[in-house]
C-alpha cells in the first residue's frame, strides 16, 4: 500500500512539473497569457489537494488497541477529509472563475480555513481520548 501511495505521489509531482513546463514553454512563445498559466497550474494544485483529501479517510493506518481510540481517529480523519476536500475544489473553482486579486486571497483564506477546521478537531478527539483513558 505504501509503495503504491508514494508511487501515486511521484506520477502526480511529475505531472505538475510538466505542466508547469509545458506551460512555461507556451508562455516563452506567446501562445497563453500569463495569467493562464498561473490560473491552469493553481487550478491542478487545487483538485491535487482535493485528490489527497479524499484519500485521508480511506487509510487508518494500524489498529490501536482501543476500539474508541480507532473511531475518534477515524472521526478526525473524516473530517479532515472533507474539509480539505472541499477546500482543495473550492480552490480549483475560484483560480478557474474569479478575478485573479479574489482568487488569490479567497483560496488562501479557504485552504486555510480548511486546514485550522481539520487541526481543531483533530486536537479536540486526541484530547477527548486523552481525558478518558487517564480518568
Amino acid at each position: 500500500m505504501m509503495k503504491n501511495r508514494i508511487l501515486l505521489s511521484v506520477a502526480l509531482a511529475a505531472l505538475l512539473m510538466g505542466t508547469s513546463a509545458a506551460l512555461a514553454y507556451a508562455q516563452a512563445v506567446d501562445l497563453i497569457a500569463p495569467d493562464t498559466a498561473k490560473r491552469i497550474v493553481q487550478v491542478l494544485i487545487g483538485l491535487m489537494l482535493a485528490a489527497y483529501a479524499n484519500l485521508m479517510p480511506k487509510d487508518v493506518g494500524r489498529w490501536r488497541p482501543s476500539p474508541v481510540a480507532v473511531a475518534r481517529a477515524q472521526s478526525a480523519l473524516r473530517v479532515g477529509g472533507w474539509s480539505l476536500t472541499l477546500a482543495g475544489l473550492a480552490h480549483a473553482g475560484l483560480w478557474a472563475f474569479a478575478p485573479l486579486s479574489v482568487a488569490h486571497s479567497a483560496s488562501t483564506a479557504v485552504v486555510a480555513t480548511a486546514m485550522l477546521i481539520t487541526m481543531v478537531y483533530a486536537a479536540r478527539t486526541l484530547l477527548a481520548c486523552r481525558t478518558k483513558t487517564t480518568a
